[in-house]
This record gives C-alpha cells, sequence and structure tokens, in this order.
C-alpha cells in the first residue's frame, strides 16, 4: 500500500500567506467572465479522474479542421498551495486552434496535500486520459511556475521509470500518457537558486508542499521536489522560458545547463525585461513570440506531425 498522505503542519505566519494568495486566486477566478477572451474552439468537457473533489480536468477538443495533433496536459501554477484551471482556459485556446486538444487539470494542493501528494494526483490524470482518450498515447506536459516544476518532474518520471516508486509504490508503470515534450514557463527547477533570489512567498510555498526537507542542500529520491535534485540520464524534449526580471530566471538557466550538458535537447527563451506571469499577459509581445515559439517547439516533437 502506498504510504498515506498527510496534511502538513506548517508555522502560522506561512498559513497566512497561504490564505492571502488563495484569496487572491479567488477573486482572479471571479473576475474570468469579465476578461475578454477569444471563443472555445469546441465545446469544453469537465471531467473527475480521482476520487478527491479537486482531482478534475477540463477538455478542450481541437478546432474542427485543424491538423489531427498530440494533446497538451496543462498543469496550472500558483506555489502548489493556490491557483485554478479556470484562470488559464481561455489562454490556452491557442493550442487547439493548431490542433492540440488541450487536458487542462486540476489537483488538491499543499500544505493539505503536499509532496509527494500531487505528483500522485497528476499520474492519475495521466492514467485517466490515456484510459478515456485511448488515442491520447503521448502529450506535451505543459505548465507554469509551480506547473512547470511539475511537468518537469512528470516528463523526468515517464522516461526514468524506476523513479515512480518514489512518488508512488502502486503506480502503474509504463501504461499511462507518454510525455511527447516538456514545456515550463518560468518553472521552478531548482529550490537553492528560487529561495536565495528571494521570490516573494517562497518560504512558505517550499515549507508547505515539501517541508523541512525542501531546504536541504541535497534530498533524497523520495523527497525530491524539482529536477535538479533528480539523478536521471533521459529526458524529453524541453522548451524552458522565463524572463529576466523574474526572480525564477536563473533556476531556468540552471536546468537548461544541466540538460544540455547531459545531450538531451533543449530550447531555452530567456525574455528580456519581463515578469513572473508574463504568459498571461496575452496582449504583450513577448507574450505572444513565447506562444509562436511554443506552437513551433510542440510541433517539431509532435508523435503526430507529418
Amino acid at each position: 500500500m502506498a504510504s498515506p498522505i498527510r496534511p502538513r503542519r506548517i508555522p502560522f505566519t506561512y498559513r497566512l500567506q497561504v490564505w492571502v494568495l488563495r484569496a487572491l486566486m479567488f477573486v482572479f477566478k471571479l473576475s474570468v467572465p469579465l476578461r475578454s477572451k477569444p471563443p472555445a474552439p469546441g465545446p469544453v468537457t469537465h471531467h473527475k479522474y480521482g476520487s478527491h473533489p479537486e482531482e478534475t480536468l477540463e477538455f478542450t477538443p481541437r478546432k474542427p479542421g485543424s491538423p489531427e495533433r498530440d494533446p497538451v496536459v496543462y498543469i496550472h501554477g500558483g506555489g502548489w498551495i493556490a491557483g485554478k484551471k479556470e484562470l488559464y482556459r481561455g489562454d490556452l485556446y491557442f493550442l487547439a486552434d493548431q490542433g492540440h486538444p488541450v487536458f487542462n487539470v486540476e489537483y488538491p494542493m499543499a500544505p493539505e496535500n503536499p509532496h509527494p501528494g500531487i505528483l500522485r494526483s497528476l499520474l492519475r490524470a495521466l492514467q485517466w486520459i490515456r484510459d478515456n482518450h485511448p488515442g491520447s498515447t503521448s502529450a506535451h506536459f505543459m505548465g507554469d511556475s509551480a506547473g512547470g516544476n511539475l511537468v518537469a518532474m512528470l516528463g523526468v518520471l515517464s522516461r526514468n521509470p524506476e523513479l515512480v516508486r518514489d512518488v508512488d509504490e502502486e503506480a502503474e508503470v509504463g501504461t499511462a500518457v507518454a510525455c511527447s515534450s516538456i514545456v515550463s514557463i518560468y518553472g521552478v527547477l531548482d529550490r537553492l537558486s528560487w529561495i536565495k533570489n528571494e521570490f516573494p512567498g517562497a518560504k512558505a510555498m517550499l515549507q508547505s508542499y515539501g517541508g523541512e526537507a525542501a531546504f536541504f542542500d541535497e534530498v533524497s529520491p523520495n523527497l525530491a521536489i524539482t529536477p535538479m535534485d533528480l539523478e536521471f540520464s533521459a529526458l524529453p524534449p524541453c522548451y524552458l522560458s522565463a524572463g529576466t526580471a523574474d526572480p525564477l530566471c536563473e533556476s531556468t538557466e540552471i536546468f537548461s545547463k544541466r540538460i544540455a550538458d547531459s545531450s538531451n535537447e533543449v530550447v531555452t527563451d530567456i525574455f528580456e525585461d519581463q515578469p513572473h506571469g508574463f504568459f498571461n499577459f496575452t496582449s504583450r509581445p513577448a507574450s505572444q513570440e513565447m506562444r509562436a515559439n511554443i506552437l513551433a517547439f510542440i510541433a517539431r516533437n509532435d508523435s503526430k506531425s507529418s
């Protein structure tokens, strides 16, 4: 039996930061209907992939007439402690417009569901997609911030199945959706530089998700919460992006160098003067450029592209 996941106890000051961030995300969610967004390319459907109330996902089909391509599994950010998939719905239609069905995934968050609980939930989501969409044997894993961390971790697990047991002793290895590529947008890919660069709320997020071990210089595989904490050889093709005004930029550059040094494929897109979160600022030229670059990257690494 897999070891149970228990809520993590965190100091009151950190708990307060969690509440504040969740309150802000709730306000943003309420504003979603007021934001101008492009029309959905098809009917958006809602599904449960597990027993937890937050184990849900939205499915957006590809635009009629678009080429058939691998789906994108999108995992939202929010420091593992906040965020909602609804905040990203309209921002992901550009993928479906180009032939990529989108699975926009929700997950139960820390500190109530700390590491490895979130990864276990997401492994269930990948299994659900494979079981319920038989044509989706491979997908591009895409996410931002903490979601960029989670897709990188899932990509590592996909190509190095021996590491899955450190996350979930009962997971069925090799039966879930495979990873065509990783798209990590200003992801938390290295813990130590993230702490050093004083990202707002980083300590509360790390304590909530990883506990005290998240602040150690080195951790064992079962406590690893970033790809820089893991030893692995194989990796799907990676697209990593960040802005120079983001404290997470160094994290992206550190992981990019490791990938390049290991002779795995990596494309690194660093945008001058852009802050954390600029992917969602769709009117910005940098956001538009990044989206075009993402589409080109996943097209090159798509199992269904001719």
